[in-house]
């Protein structure tokens, strides 16, 4: 790969990295704010799958999918362009053949690209969100195992009030979770 590609993949990389980590934060955001309120009935609808809050559920998980997914797309992209344009900069016969305004250039994408990243730490945000993942899927597993209980008519089955009340607890830490990362965050960028 010759140096003037291998720069305009490192710059692309580097800029896409850089918008899917500004853009995924605040699309999410905006996704939770316009998410439709939770439906909330205050008698039984005779389907113990709704009143278990599963759906509530699922829908965390897909959203928690979706930022590990976006976010760890712009930390490989912002990590693959921080080492293509590093190596060519690095290299004194790429430096001798490009003009110093796009090597100074190069070093302004680099510089970017590390505030960006860590700024927005996307990297932290979708270990986070698999984390919380592999939470909501065990909870997940538990209600339908306890619906299944219930269904089957198994001596000792769980109540659809307590399935009910293990999901909203389960939904509960999955917010306060995401929220003590965000705090943090938001902490450790105001320390920089």
């Amino acid at each position: 790969m010759g140096p003037e590609i291998a720069t305009i993949v490192g710059a692309l990389a580097s800029v896409l990295g850089a918008v899917i980590a500004a853009l995924s934060k605040r699309a999410l955001a905006v996704k939770v704010l316009k998410a439709p309120a939770f439906e909330i009935t205050f008698e039984a609808t005779e389907n113990p799958e709704k009143d278990s809050r599963l759906p509530q559920v699922r829908d965390a998980l897909r959203r928690q999918e979706s930022i590990a997914k976006w976010n760890g797309r712009a930390s490989a992209s912002l990590t693959f362009g921080q080492y293509i344009i590093g190596g060519v900069l690095a290299s004194s016969f790429v430096q001798q053949s490009l003009t110093a305004q796009v090597v100074g250039s190069l070093g302004v994408l680099v510089l970017v690209s590390s505030l960006v990243h860590q700024r927005y730490r996307p990297d932290l945000q979708a270990s986070g969100a698999r984390q919380r993942v592999a939470s909501l899927r065990a909870l997940i597993r538990d209600i339908e195992d306890d619906l299944f209980a219930l269904k089957s008519g198994q001596e000792g089955a769980p109540t659809v009030y307590e399935i009910r009340k293990k999901a909203s607890t389960g939904l509960a830490r999955t917010e306060e979770n995401e929220l003590l990362e965000t705090n943090k965050e938001a902490a450790d960028a105001t320390a920089v």
